[in-house]
């Protein structure tokens, strides 16, 4: 937002049709914060049935604004508390706003309190990954300008990741993502994102999910938590750039929250994206080919909570390494993968083994962890190791790991390296070497 007192031709007067066509069409009360002098909503209020209040800090737009909208108020967005208004709103822009706040992200919060169940929040932003920015910063060059990417109002800077991540923090569902002004040359990107309705019991455990193509194994791995997992969860799927129908797919599924990365930034970066915004008691990293079985979760924080200092639990399964492995498993189908499982869990329901290496393609965690130990360590690349290396980093924190020998969980394994023709062996290879690099030959601990 410009200062209160010089008006931008070009800057506050603009139509954005762009937003325009992102803005619900049944949407009834609609707040446009930074409207400008109002043509935005004022195209909107041509286009449908509704009423159009607006937020501007600039005295003069927020005159010329008067004319166009139902409602103006001249303030800052900075300090404006919209909970002092019983109002609420079907439909609530940020139209080149976030990038100029403070507080961008309590700003959307404060403002999410006041719509509505199923509402829309529309955002679009600056996209600090442009080309020309990385471009520059290679020189070591970051030029400020009198308007575009680096405007020298602006106070943060966004990409499609951290946008995203923005909206799932606050548990907003992303429904549409689009390059503008085309994909090609992504100067901003825009973005609607959906209220959902409150759950009664608030989620416990976050479920992550890596997802890059292959969404038959993705879908078939929600239907499994969604019919076998007893205790209060919520599933976050982080997309590495699928280039299938996973996103599609992923932005009509209102039951899930997710994550759209421009690039495929491997699994460890990949998992990171979401463990900066997990805020329950556990979450757990889970395999986009895997399916999970009856009461796995219930029985997992059940065990992981025997012990103050055990922080990581992991399953048994028919395709992992080590220790967790049921070698021979007798079935040929689901469905008899599910009796097996049920069987399985009966034989060693209470017992777990304490271990030095968990694999992470299904795994329990207590979320202080990451208080004590970290994130994963990006280093090792599209995949492999990175879980060694978290356990080894557990156990030198004094804190304990361990696998449930009465959970079994199905795994198909290796999918995605498969799918994208990866040399499974060479990445081993590559990320052993880097693991012997940062802990010793023998790889310290073991």
């Amino acid at each position: 937002m410009a200062g209160p007192t010089q008006m931008r031709k070009g800057y506050h007067n603009l139509l954005r049709p762009e937003i325009l066509q992102l803005v619900p069409t049944d949407a009834k009360e609609i707040l446009d914060l930074g409207c400008g002098t109002g043509e935005l909503g004022k195209a909107l209020k041509i286009r449908q049935e509704c009423k159009v209040y607006g937020i501007e800090l600039n005295k003069d737009a927020a005159f010329i604004a008067e004319g166009n909208l139902d409602n103006v108020i001249c303030d800052n967005l900075n300090r404006y508390d919209p909970a002092l208004s019983d109002k609420r709103y079907d439909c609530i822009i940020f139209a080149d706003i976030l990038e100029h706040l403070i507080n961008p992200w309590g700003a959307l919060r404060k403002f999410t309190a006041v719509l509505k169940e199923g509402g829309t929040i529309v955002v679009s932003v600056p996209n600090l990954a442009h080309p020309r920015v990385i471009g520059q910063l290679q020189k070591g060059l970051f030029r400020y300008e009198p308007a575009g990417i680096l405007d020298i109002t602006h106070l943060r800077f966004f990409t499609k990741t951290t946008l995203c991540q923005m909206m799932c923090n606050l548990e907003l569902k992303v429904t549409n993502v689009c390059a503008s002004p085309r994909p090609e040359n992504p100067i901003q990107w825009c973005m609607t994102a959906v209220k959902p309705a409150l759950v009664e019991t608030a989620p416990v455990v976050t479920i992550i999910i890596l997802a890059r193509n292959l969404w038959e194994y993705t879908l078939q791995c929600i239907e499994s938590i969604q019919e076998y997992t007893e205790v209060p969860y919520r599933i976050l799927i982080v997309d590495n750039a699928s280039s299938d129908k996973t996103v599609e797919a992923l932005r009509v599924r209102v039951e899930v929250l997710h994550i759209e990365n421009t690039a495929n930034i491997g699994f460890a970066a990949g998992v990171n994206v979401a463990l900066e915004i997990v805020h329950t008691p556990y979450f757990v990293l889970l395999n986009n080919d895997t399916i999970v079985t009856q009461g796995w979760l219930s029985k997992m924080i059940r065990l992981i909570d025997k012990e103050k200092d055990l922080v990581l639990l992991g399953p048994m399964s028919n395709n992992v390494s080590g220790p967790q492995r049921v070698p021979e498993v007798p079935y040929s189908d689901i469905k008899s993968m599910h009796a097996f499982a049920r069987d399985w869990g009966k034989l060693g329901a209470n017992r777990i083994q304490e271990f030095h290496r968990i694999v992470f393609f299904c795994a329990l965690f207590k979320t202080g962890v990451l208080n004590k130990v970290g994130y994963l360590d990006e280093i090792f690349d599209l995949g492999n190791f990175e879980d060694d290396d978290y356990c080894l980093r557990i156990k030198k924190a004094g804190l304990k790991a361990a696998y449930a020998e009465g959970v079994f969980i199905h795994h198909h394994g290796s999918t995605t390296f498969k799918n994208e023709n990866i040399d499974f062996m060479k990445s081993i290879q590559t990320n052993k070497a880097l693991f012997e690099k940062k802990w010793g030959l023998n790889g310290l601990g073991k």
